[in-house]
């Protein structure tokens, strides 16, 4: 098991990020976290390295971590993560990327999993976005060609970078990956009326977990087990989230070609509306 106890535990042993130095030191609480998200490298199946540590992003310390082949290294994914969720939960994607060739590199976000902030609040995506280009720009050495996948809010960082922060023109990535990305949530009709009303005086509401995954043994993983979810919906990130919107709605049309991977029974997002 891992604990509230161990995240603070862990944050306190990590060292700062290097992508270019050796494999992170193994602990009793790091592998206590490894083992616990199925993420240490002998579950995922391939010879590679594990790097994880901390970096500063403005007023935000977060943590990213390298997966990295030892061989049949072809590229370098970027992986950025949907609202509430963090590293941990991408064992899945981060083993299909290492079996294609692609070493990987995922951060929390603030706000999540293992990184600092108030849990699952923003003041703006803009934050986000900012802790993409520190990535970004601590792995120019990594080999390329270098690949971002995004779920959910993971693609509006991706977005908001490509259409209000010149992203393809300042790292040239070769492709862009959006799985089920987030413009509006399911309901927005209705609920963005229910959110001007309150806003003025209630900080949040209670979160309901959505059955976003055919995954029965996950969507339980994620009630029960996982310390790192967050319980509330702050007022704080819909606000945020409304402001990168208007970002979305008013910028120019982008002509960088992206891939959009949705499912069509997606109960977190829109889906109709990132369907062509």
């Amino acid at each position: 098991m891992f604990s509230l106890q161990d995240v603070e535990r862990l944050r306190k042993q990590l060292a700062p990020f290097d992508l270019f130095g050796g494999e992170t030191d193994q602990t009793a609480i790091l592998t206590a976290y490894r083992s616990h998200y199925c993420i240490d490298p002998g579950n995922l199946g391939f010879l590679c390295s594990h790097r994880i540590g901390t970096f500063r992003s403005g007023a935000y310390t977060l943590v990213a971590q390298h997966f990295q082949l030892h061989e049949g290294e072809v590229g370098t994914t970027f992986l950025l993560h949907g609202y509430y969720d963090h590293a941990g939960l991408y064992g899945h994607l981060i083993r299909q990327c290492l079996a294609l060739g692609y070493s990987v590199v995922i951060m929390d976000l603030p706000g999540h999993g293992l990184s600092s902030g108030k849990r699952a609040s923003i003041e703006s995506f803009e934050a986000y976005a900012e802790a993409l280009d520190c990535v970004l720009k601590f792995a120019f050495e990594l080999p390329r060609p270098w690949v971002c996948i995004g779920q959910s809010t993971g693609c509006a960082v991706i977005m908001d970078s490509l259409l209000n922060r010149g992203l393809d023109k300042r790292f040239r990535l070769a492709q862009y990956v959006l799985l089920c990305p987030l413009i509006y949530p399911v309901g927005w009709s209705l609920s963005r009326h229910v959110f001007w009303l309150t806003r003025s005086f209630l900080p949040g509401i209670r979160r309901s977990f959505s059955r976003n995954s055919h995954d029965d043994g996950f969507l339980h993983f994620l009630r029960k087990r996982d310390c790192l979810q967050a319980w509330t919906l702050p007022t704080a990130w819909v606000a945020a989230m409304v402001d990168y919107q208007q970002r979305f709605t008013r910028a120019a049309l982008s002509e960088v070609p992206v891939q959009i991977i949705q499912g069509t029974s997606d109960g977190t997002v829109d889906w109709r509306k990132n369907l062509p």
